[in-house]
């Protein structure tokens, strides 16, 4: 008896090394005729990437590029999840291939990294506030009050575009860098810690759905741009891979792919053109 459970404790512990190596090289080798590529994304920013209530990545980030996958089937696309500061820090030391998080472009970053040419979504930023507060339609009166207005993160093109305005007219605004949470920089404007935010309107529209916030957005945007994937910089590996992506995308977009997906995860349609 002692021997028959020797030989079953080696022959499991076997089987537990062989699984092992088998889930290790799965996540590190493509498969025969392919190049593994490693997209690093974001796990909470909810509809573009983030986890389902069984714990699976995704969201609209993650459909079109499974949709590009599936035109370039040189390719072997894996997804990596890291907070937001941390995806273009991986990016830049080679740790993934790939930076999808809903990029614009902005001086630091275009000086860092290569962009893609075909834009993904339009990302037209406006100033958003409460219902009542009828007298903000602009930076100008908002910088007419000295009010408070809150932006992206510090490498965010929001912060840029406001930085800059405010630079250029007397620096009459108290800008702050946005909340932990979307739930918190709704909470922030409604109570008056805040005058203003700068976000895109279906993500505005999102959170007036979402959290019952009587806030609405005001003016014109203050500034136009689209959303992009990031490649290293003087890379042989980014630059193919970019322009790759950039026909898959083109062609996903002739088809009216992207155009369902953005029906399907963003209310309606904010492909770029």
């Amino acid at each position: 008896m002692r021997k028959i459970n020797i030989a079953i404790l080696a022959l499991v512990a076997v089987l537990s090394v062989s699984l092992l190596a088998g889930c290790q090289s799965s996540a590190t080798t493509a498969a025969p005729g392919k190049k593994k590529i490693i997209i690093g994304t974001g796990s909470a920013y909810k509809p573009y990437c983030f986890l389902d209530e069984k714990n699976n990545l995704t969201g609209f980030e993650i459909d079109v590029l499974k949709k590009v996958n599936e035109k370039l089937l040189q390719y072997e696309f894996e997804f990596k999840t890291f907070d937001f500061n941390a995806i273009l820090v991986s990016l830049e030391t080679g740790k993934v291939d790939l930076a999808a998080h809903q990029f614009e472009v902005n001086p630091d970053r275009k000086n860092k990294f290569l962009f893609g040419d075909v834009g993904v979504t339009v990302y037209d930023l406006k100033l958003a506030v409460k219902e009542e507060a009828n007298n903000i339609k602009s930076l100008e009166d908002l910088a007419a009050i000295n009010g408070t207005i809150e932006v992206g993160k510090a490498s965010a093109n929001k912060t840029y575009v406001v930085d800059k305005w405010n630079k250029e007219h007397g620096n009459k605004l108290n800008i702050v860098l946005e909340a932990a949470t979307p739930a918190i920089s709704v909470q922030n404007l409604i109570s008056g810690k805040t005058d203003a935010f700068v976000n895109i309107q279906r993500n505005v529209d999102d959170y007036r759905k979402t959290f019952g916030a009587k806030i609405k957005t005001v003016g014109e945007p203050i500034s136009y741009s689209n959303s992009y994937y990031l490649y290293r910089k003087n890379d042989e590996t980014g630059a193919q891979l970019k322009k790759d992506v950039d026909a898959a995308l083109k062609a996903l977009k002739e088809d009216g792919t992207l155009t369902k997906l953005s029906n399907q995860w963003l209310g309606g349609d904010y492909i770029a053109k």
